[in-house]
């Protein structure tokens, strides 16, 4: 299933029924907070050469960990890029079967950006550093984590774009026209956000947003933004269906009008012109979308 710039289609819903994943996933699982071993990037791989720097956030109370993923062989001049957050994360999921199978043909750079931790997720700063400020502008207790700090996403954009992808670019030559990114959740989020205040991406993909957040504040924000600030980007929201959790533990995470939500955004978006589309994973939970959707940019080059 090839998805090129020129056959997407604005307001578009599409179903995908065949899923390629490469671990088993649970359906109803919590996120795994275990330590990490050792990833493709400290193993080394036949197919990609990896970069690591550090970064610090402006109050110097985080460290950022990015993986910086070059192919080894490429015939492109300037190199198409997924800007991917929770990168632990992301970098645990990667072997050398997957990069094998990217490095064959228009090979992308990998940039993925995490944390100087050995955990897949850093959760109290991905709260921080992935959500919206209200219209204060504070930063303010998570709703839902009262325990977690929120509203930092516009700082921590501003450090992907002047330091993070500066870097990338003294170390490798990229496709203005074909950069990602892509999150998950809170992650989500911060696509969307970046989505409306930023023109750095020439793809965004938030994979199960985190939409009832904060009373809807994304939602909402998203059903208000004027028209010339999304006008002929391109969005791909990426979603499972399940909409109970059947008696299982739930997510903080969990909304019970998920694809509703989803959906009024692309309708919302369609009408101010923007390129978008919508998929849905049949049989898949929040948690679920992460790896499903990840290798979905992967294998099938959304961008």
């Amino acid at each position: 299933m090839s998805k090129s710039p020129n056959k997407i289609q604005i307001g578009h819903i599409l179903l995908l029924f065949t899923l390629i994943l490469t671990v088993n996933i649970s359906l109803h699982a919590q996120p795994n907070l275990q330590p990490l071993g050792a990833n493709i990037a400290e193993q080394g791989s036949k197919y990609y050469q990896f970069k690591i720097q550090k970064f610090q956030s402006v109050d110097q109370k985080r460290t950022y960990k990015v993986w910086l993923g070059i192919p080894k062989q490429s015939s492109q001049a300037q190199q198409a890029a997924i800007f991917m957050l929770d990168g632990n994360s992301v970098m645990a999921r990667l072997n050398d079967d997957i990069l094998k199978d990217l490095s064959q043909g228009d090979a992308p750079v990998l940039v993925a950006i995490g944390y100087d931790t050995n955990l897949p997720f850093e959760t109290k700063a991905r709260a921080l550093d992935y959500t919206p400020a209200d219209a204060t502008g504070n930063i303010q207790p998570d709703p839902r984590n009262p325990e977690r700090m929120t509203g930092g996403s516009a700082q921590f954009r501003e450090l992907i774009l002047k330091q993070i992808k500066s870097w990338v670019h003294q170390q490798v030559q990229l496709d203005a026209q074909r950069t990602v990114l892509w999150g998950h959740s809170y992650g989500g989020l911060f696509v969307l956000d970046s989505f409306m205040h930023s023109d750095s991406f020439s793809y965004y993909i938030a994979a199960s947003p985190s939409l009832s957040w904060a009373e809807h504040r994304m939602l909402k924000s998203l059903q208000h933004v004027a028209g010339h600030q999304v006008e002929n980007k391109k969005l791909w929201i990426m979603e499972g269906d399940i909409a109970s959790e059947h008696g299982q533990q739930q997510s903080q995470n969990f909304d019970a009008n998920l694809i509703e939500n989803n959906r009024a955004v692309i309708r919302t978006l369609a009408a101010k012109k923007t390129q978008t589309q919508l998929l849905l994973y049949p049989n898949l939970s929040h948690g679920d979308v992460f790896q499903a959707s990840l290798m979905e940019v992967l294998y099938n080059r959304l961008f």
